[in-house]
């Protein structure tokens, strides 16, 4: 029977307020500055200065926060995930994914989660307006406090949908909000909840969040820099639409609420409202990748992580470089949310991976009904997706229909896939990202599929004949566990695709590689496992 997938969700020890606020993502992290004004300008040079240089956990500073210069960080047993600075603007926490704290400038050491265990790592952190505490959050939503920040509740324990990716926390410092990567909200203490986007169809996942000076809004930012307000944040202006070099990772406002920065993986700043641009890393040559953002007036720091993952993406362009074919990758970290992407949003056809979306379509119209599945519909649904039977899937998809189909599929949140109105199913457009979000609904808990829904396809995809063990297994060593579902067809050139969700020795991760152009079946089977065992690789322990 197919092991669903059941989080163990840790309550951590936390609380109180932020006047800066950190976030990770999917890449990585960012950090939110606070509303009030610092009262150390004075004591800044100001920009455009820069110190630091870009690499693996390192801090750069620009502007005036060049008062606490950026540094290289050493002793570190875990990658840096995001960066908050004091509320006078003179100093810099550093927090690791084991939510090991390292300090800069004036900020005191308070404690850190380092050397305790952890059921999720630490994504963000937030300060208190003292300067003398700070929150730490997990994936998981587990809040840990330390110095002066109190605990006001927390979401470990707790089921989600999608992995908690920041927080940022309110004026007062008695409540603080959690953000995940759905763009859901969650609120404690003094903190009002003013909106989210949790459940709304997203184009890239939220990697971060900050909020108003007033403490009655804030705004939530996603990986393509696309920016949503709530309450009496105003939107000032996103990247969204934009082609980037790299994905957005974090951002920082300014002291009024009227302005604020966003941060590239690749060190780039973007600047809006009354923000000031105070120069970039982008274009750097680094090995690091940016995984947060700290702010004072007139400057800002950036944070750099090390963990392997980070060349992912350039390793995947790299060979894809010497093959023939037209390829595009999604690839998501399960253990902290993170979403790594190349050449997103290229459109592909999905071929025989369209068979879950058929599979869940009967499964949640059995769900309604109250009902099993008929012996005949189960006489269907094993041999498509085990042997990738297309007689199976050509009955199951006139029974259904493309509307039922796509229906479920916007549901799932897969907003860029056209579903075929020409009866062949395998003509379907998608994204990469969305074949991941079709995943996702089988493999974590979720509204759309029941428990058993999704063991029942976890339990078939966990089984494939033999023929079709290539794509998401390639370079995955024996013992571990790879539910998949492959397509391949004649549609421009060959057609060559793999989705799956891979899941033992230190990895958690859901991948979807879609290629076409392809001159023979052979020649796509290698690029896939290729790219495979590229990520594979790249998310070890």
């Amino acid at each position: 029977m197919a092991r669903i997938r059941r989080r163990v969700r840790f309550l951590g020890v936390l609380a109180r307020l932020v006047v800066w606020v950190l976030v990770l993502l999917v890449g990585g992290v960012g950090l939110a500055s606070p509303g009030d004004a610092l009262t150390a300008a004075a004591h800044a040079p100001v920009g455009p200065l820069e110190s630091g240089t870009p690499g693996p956990d390192t801090v750069t500073a620009f502007g005036a926060a060049t008062v606490a210069p950026g540094t290289t960080l050493h002793g570190l047993n875990a990658p840096v995930v995001g960066v908050a600075s004091t509320p006078d603007g003179l100093g810099y926490w550093v927090v690791a994914s084991d939510g090991g704290i390292f300090t800069g400038g004036d900020a005191t050491f308070e404690g850190s989660a380092g050397g305790i265990h952890l059921n999720a790592p630490i994504v963000g952190m937030a300060a208190t307006p003292s300067g003398h505490g700070y929150w730490l959050v997990a994936s998981d939503g587990g809040v840990f406090s330390f110095g002066d920040a109190t605990f006001a509740g927390s979401e470990g324990g707790a089921h989600l949908n999608a992995p908690i990716v920041g927080m940022a926390a309110t004026p007062s410092g008695h409540g603080y909000w959690l953000v995940a990567s759905d763009g859901g909200v969650f609120s404690f203490g003094d903190a009002p909840f003013e909106g989210s986007e949790g459940g709304r169809p997203l184009n890239q996942p939220v990697v971060g969040m900050a909020a108003t000076p007033s403490g009655h809004g804030y705004w939530l930012v996603a990986s393509d820099g696309g920016i949503f307000s709530f309450g009496d944040a105003p939107f000032e202006g996103s990247t969204g639409g934009t082609t980037l070099n790299a994905p957005v990772v974090g951002m920082a406002t300014t002291p009024s609420g009227h302005g604020y920065w966003l941060v590239g993986s690749d060190g780039g700043i973007f600047s809006f409202g009354d923000a000031p641009f105070e120069g970039s890393d982008g274009g750097t040559p680094t090995q690091g990748v940016a995984v947060g953002l700290a702010a004072r007036p007139g400057g800002y720091w950036i944070a750099y992580g090390s963990d392997a993952a980070s060349r992912m993406i350039p390793d995947i362009a790299e060979y894809v470089a010497t093959r023939a074919d037209n390829v595009t990758v999604a690839v998501e970290d399960l253990t902290n949310g993170r979403i790594y992407q190349f050449r997103p949003g290229l459109v592909e056809n999905t071929a025989s991976t369209l068979k879950v979306d058929i599979l869940a379509t009967l499964l949640t119209q059995a769900q309604a009904a109250g009902t099993a599945l008929s012996p005949e519909e189960q006489s269907l649904a094993v041999p498509m997706i085990e042997d990738s039977l297309d007689s199976a899937a050509d009955t199951l998809w006139t029974q259904l229909g493309p509307g039922a189909v796509g229906a479920v599929e916007r549901e799932a949140g897969m907003t860029a896939t056209v579903p075929a109105t020409d009866g062949v199913w395998g003509t379907t457009t998608t994204t990469a990202l969305d074949r991941l979000a079709m995943i996702r609904a089988v493999v974590e808990p979720n509204g759309l599929l029941t428990d058993a829904s999704r063991a029942y396809i976890l339990g078939l995809m966990e089984h494939i004949t033999p023929s079709q063990d290539w794509g998401a297994t390639g370079g995955v060593p024996p013992g571990v566990t790879v539910a998949l579902k492959n397509g391949f067809a004649v549609i421009d050139g060959w057609q060559i695709n793999t989705t799956g969700w891979v899941d033992g020795d230190g990895r958690d991760y859901l991948i979807a590689v879609l290629t076409n152009g392809n001159v023979s079946e052979p020649y796509g089977i290698g690029t896939v496992d290729g790219v495979s065992s590229i990520v594979w690789n790249a998310l070890r322990p």
